[in-house]
């Protein structure tokens, strides 16, 4: 009989390490790895998955015998994954669609200042809320460099990505203190860092909103303004 692999990772298929259906029998197309209970555990791009699967380059080698470098892994998994099941099936979202869902696995972003020297001055934040791909909340420190960059001056960048797909923007920043977006934006474990809750005069939002983008999913790049 021929061998099986799992349709989305290209791992070698056996009783022991299929995927389950809703029903919780076994699927004979995916690893338990990909799939379970009827649904696939990543809602990655193709490109995304090689990227996932290339950090088990070492494991792969020793479980199959071979003396691949991530680079060679990376080439043959580009030849064998579009003529898996899973990745043979046209996506159908728009890059829209697929930035939002990008953004919605990314739980930090890097937002961009520009300093009075005009230096651009990249710093991770967390992301607290979100609105499409290109509008991103994130809370911070009255004091700090960056609120004292974004008064100054409201052109900001900001980029996210996951597994080898990313967004890159061109926007602006909005610096929110009044106490009711403070309020609804207010998360517990901001305590550890306004001590004064919701209220505290050091607690403000930032509110990006990207007029640019750059978008790199699933091997496709495009430049495009943000209507």
């Amino acid at each position: 009989m021929d061998e099986q692999f799992c349709q989305s990772c290209g791992m070698p298929l056996s009783d022991t390490n299929k995927g389950t259906n809703a029903d919780r029998s076994q699927n004979n197309d995916y690893c338990m790895y990909c799939y379970k209970d009827g649904r696939f555990t990543q809602d990655f791009t193709m490109s995304q998955m090689i990227e996932f699967c290339l950090q088990f380059t070492d494991q792969i080698n020793k479980e199959a015998g071979l003396n691949l470098t991530p680079v060679q892994a990376k080439e043959q998994m580009l030849q064998c994954f579009p003529h898996l099941k899973r990745w043979r099936e046209k996506d159908g979202r728009t890059l829209a669609e697929k930035a939002v869902n990008l953004l919605s696995q990314c739980e930090n972003v890097t937002v961009v200042s520009i300093d009075t020297d005009g230096y651009p001055r990249p710093v991770q934040m967390s992301k607290i809320h979100t609105r499409g791909f290109n509008e991103i909340w994130m809370a911070t420190s009255s004091t700090s460099v960056k609120v004292s960059d974004f008064r100054k001056n409201s052109k900001a960048g900001l980029c996210y990505d996951h597994y080898g797909d990313g967004v890159s923007m061109r926007g602006t920043v909005e610096i929110i203190s009044d106490n009711a977006t403070r309020k609804e934006m207010w998360q517990e474990w901001f305590i550890h860092h306004f001590p004064g809750g919701p209220t505290d005069p050091n607690y403000v939002i930032l509110h990006f909103i990207g007029t640019e983008a750059t978008f790199w999913i699933n091997g496709e790049f495009v430049h495009e303004r943000i209507h």
